[in-house]
């Protein structure tokens, strides 16, 4: 217990305050069922550090993965609530087309950076470490895209805004 708020920092620091929580979860749950098991051979201090740094490692890689399924071409993935972030679309057709206008618009670092800023909170720095390229590339791609999406044009193009004023 007095190393919670410690690991939790940590956790933060890498992957982001809206991931902490659920990264601790599952450090919680691997410790206990590491103790159902029987007594640790060494201190619990070490092994939680261990046990911290693996599941911010594997959450990370997964929060990635997801990204690339949502932007990616394959699309029946997007079925399954526990494979993508939600979008809140009126139907799959809406979807559907969003993601040929964001896919035409934006190149593939811009719509990543994006899908992962906009969708998943993530900073940054845990951008550049997911998709292997560094913290200044992703901030130009997240402004490029950015000014992109505030354009009238882009606007009339998804349906939010009317051609006629």
């Amino acid at each position: 217990m007095k190393m919670r708020k410690t690991l939790w920092k940590y956790a933060c620091a890498r992957a982001g305050r809206d991931h902490a929580d659920d990264i601790c979860s599952k450090v919680a749950l691997a410790l206990y069922r590491r103790l159902l098991s029987g007594p640790l051979a060494e201190s619990v201090n070490p092994y939680l550090w261990t046990i911290v740094k693996r599941t911010t490692g594997q959450h990370l890689l997964e929060l990635a993965e997801r990204a690339e399924s949502f932007v990616g071409d394959d699309t029946t993935r997007l079925e399954d609530p526990e494979q993508h972030i939600s979008v809140h679309f009126a139907s799959r057709a809406e979807f559907d087309e969003a993601m040929g206008v964001l896919k035409k618009d934006l190149s593939m670092l811009q719509l990543r950076a994006f899908v992962l800023a906009e969708g998943y909170g993530l900073k940054a720095p845990q951008i550049a470490e997911l998709i292997q390229t560094t913290s200044g590339t992703v901030r130009d791609a997240l402004r490029h895209a950015r000014r992109k999406l505030g354009a009238r044009r882009f606007a009339v193009r998804l349906g939010v805004v009317s051609d006629v004023d």
